[in-house]
């Protein structure tokens, strides 16, 4: 017999620890910032304890998040924790909390549940859970030294770590300031950008501060740029950690005026100086083909990265509960995605 309980101050606790020994250990700060601090008070998870053992059995999780759909602000989700004890799998543990959880945020008018399984949970969020899978995952890669690529083939293993990645001049039409705050200007410079995005998280000023600014033990470094005159260009937001052998930068989000097209480039020019300048390996990013910064990101020298080299299997998908939206929704050219959306980093 299961109890079914929500995340709470008092659940904290048993969540947590249900990762930590099952060998997916989790923070409290960041459990909280995840699912108590966020910017739409809505809490839609299910923990199921056995109440025998008095033991945390599973628990499925989404936050709640404002999209911009078809230019409509509507409330979706991301599907982010999925866990079942080693001592209950094989029970359908999963499949019956999802479908409950689903239920209730459906009832809370949430729109839709998004997310990017791992390649062990994706047969049973399609197969069972009705998700579209919208794959893959747009990864592209700046290598900075060679050793990113020649590790992971056996065949190049013997290549010496050279550097392969350089610095760039910065045009001096743009003025860029490091500085670890989100002015008001970035809700007008989302609204010029995602003006044709048809699926999206709404990345305005009150998300921003949320996802970057209170986010617990993380070192995040945001830059913007403004023209000569002075006039907000946009920003850019980067991380360099230590992760998948190596030590890797992720291009969390760029975000600019499309008028200001060629200048804004100089934004992603400045992150990759200063994180060559961190010697990083490699710099990753996400950012689909059809996206206003895609051609930004080519002409900086940033290649799609192969199935094969990628440090994890990913997958892209996502079920909406309102069949009016499936046409938009189920369609990956609608799409925007980056790193903000990512769990991890």
């Amino acid at each position: 017999m299961y109890k079914i309980q929500n995340i709470s101050e008092t659940t904290i606790d048993a969540y947590k620890n249900c990762f930590d020994i099952n060998g997916s250990p989790k923070s409290e700060e960041k459990i909280r910032w995840q699912f108590l601090q966020t910017p739409i008070n809505k809490k839609f998870v299910d923990i199921a304890i056995d109440e025998e053992k008095n033991k945390v059995a599973a628990i499925y999780a989404i936050s709640p998040v404002q999209f911009r759909i078809n230019q409509q602000f509507l409330i979706g989700s991301q599907s982010l924790d999925t866990i079942t004890d080693m001592d209950y799998r094989g029970k359908g543990l999963f499949i019956n909390l999802a479908k409950s959880v689903y239920k209730k945020a459906s009832e809370e008018n949430v729109k839709l549940v998004y997310g990017f399984p791992n390649g062990n949970s994706i047969q049973g969020f399609s197969k069972k859970l009705d998700w579209q899978v919208l794959d893959p995952v747009p990864f592209l890669i700046k290598p900075l030294y060679s050793s990113y690529f020649t590790k992971k083939i056996k065949q190049l293993s013997w290549f010496p770590n050279i550097k392969i990645g350089f610095k760039s001049s910065i045009s001096k039409q743009v003025t860029i300031k490091e500085e670890f705050d989100f002015p008001d200007d970035v809700d007008n410079i989302w609204d010029v950008f995602s003006k044709d995005i048809k699926v999206t998280v709404e990345r305005n000023k009150e998300y921003l501060t949320w996802r970057y600014l209170k986010k617990p033990k993380e070192d995040y470094k945001i830059l913007h740029s403004y023209t000569s005159n002075g006039q907000y260009i946009g920003f850019i937001v980067y991380c360099v950690k230590g992760k998948h052998g190596g030590k890797i930068a992720y291009i969390m989000e760029f975000i600019y005026d499309p008028k200001f097209q060629t200048l804004a480039q100089n934004l992603l020019k400045k992150a990759v100086n200063n994180i060559i300048a961190e010697k990083a390996d490699c710099i990753l990013s996400w950012c689909l083909e059809h996206s206003t910064n895609y051609q930004a990101y080519k002409k900086t020298g940033f290649y799609n990265l192969p199935q094969k080299l990628r440090p994890i299997e990913l997958h892209f998908g996502a079920t909406t509960f309102d069949s009016t939206l499936e046409n938009t929704i189920y369609k990956r050219e609608n799409w925007f995605l980056s790193y903000s959306d990512s769990d991890t980093v």
